[in-house]
């Protein structure tokens, strides 16, 4: 068996534009001419670009300008090259109205496919009340989400030396998809479709023992909730395959959602180009995945959750 025509749902564009994360790392060199010739020696269609936090940082008009000059970069990309590149729109997540301002103008005037954003935004993670406003006009357009970890400020005393990817990463995925879960905004906003990176960080491997618990114990200022409807709000979300395909990983996935649930996604540039192909390969040798099931993971899904990137491809 073997893997083609790929669609990339997690790729990453390196602008020079945002205002400072709160960890410390030397970007990776980007160029749209380097990942075309990168995407053409590993079988790449298309890949889908965001850049999640970059206007997480700042607040106000700052934090506006910021998303504004992101994303019409990112749609200037999609334009001079259509039937490669997606792009997810940036939002100003610390202002309300920007952000709400800014989905209209992404998805309406500069046609983009989607928006993305972190899980946690200046240490408050997704599901917060204060993010209603804009997961309610997301919700209304039925957008697609895509979720990218960031560590909170009081993570990095914690991080053993390690860099925040080690870790971090893993455990902020898995604090956002059960904070929108049992403070009750992944039902409410059941209409977005939202995907957890790097197969939702620790999620698998926690599928039963975290609706088990919150049943037992509760949910501080919040209703209960039973074991059943936290494992389904789980069961909701799509998940990309970054640097999660080993065996393991892949078993625990495929015993949370189906693989209608599951898309490709490398990680570039922050991965360096020599994990792609061992990736693919612990894909193509995984004995539950057939050629049409790998089909579905490596492009077909991805097709259904970007409608306007599928009709660029269609042409």
């Amino acid at each position: 068996m073997s893997v083609s025509n790929i669609i990339d749902v997690h790729s990453h564009a390196i602008l020079g534009i945002g205002a400072g994360a709160p960890i410390s790392q030397k970007m990776p060199d980007w160029s749209v001419e380097g990942t075309l010739e990168q995407m053409d020696r590993h079988g790449i269609d298309a890949v889908v670009l965001s850049v999640p936090d970059a206007a997480n940082h700042a607040e106000g008009k700052a934090a506006c300008e910021i998303a504004r000059r992101v994303n019409e970069k990112l749609a200037e990309v999609v334009q001079r090259h259509p039937t490669r590149f997606g792009a997810m729109a940036t939002l100003p997540g610390r202002d309300a109205a920007g952000a709400v301002a800014e989905i209209e103008y992404a998805l309406d005037t500069l046609k983009m496919d989607g928006v993305c954003t972190s899980t946690n935004i200046n240490d408050v993670y997704l599901g917060d009340p204060s993010f209603d406003s804009w997961f309610e006009e997301m919700n209304r357009r039925g957008v697609t989400l895509f979720v990218h970890p960031m560590i909170t400020k009081t993570s990095a005393p914690l991080d053993l030396g390690l860099n925040a990817s080690v870790m971090e990463f893993m455990f902020d995925s898995t604090r956002m998809v059960t904070n929108m879960v049992t403070k009750g905004a992944k039902k409410r906003f059941s209409d977005i479709k939202m995907i957890s990176t790097h197969a939702g960080g620790t999620i698998p491997f926690l599928a039963s023992r975290i609706p088990l618990l919150v049943n037992l114990f509760g949910i501080k200022d919040h209703p209960a909730m039973t074991a059943a409807e936290v494992r389904e709000g789980f069961q909701s979300f799509y998940f990309d395959l970054t640097a999660a395909t080993t065996q393991s990983q892949l078993v625990g996935l495929l015993d949370l959602v189906p693989t209608s649930q599951i898309l490709f996604g490398f990680d570039m540039p922050f991965m360096p180009d020599s994990s792609i192909e061992p990736a693919i390969k612990d894909l193509v040798n995984f004995p539950q995945f057939d050629e049409a099931t790998l089909k579905a993971l490596s492009r077909d899904n991805a097709l259904r959750l970007y409608p306007a990137m599928a009709a660029r491809l269609a042409h």
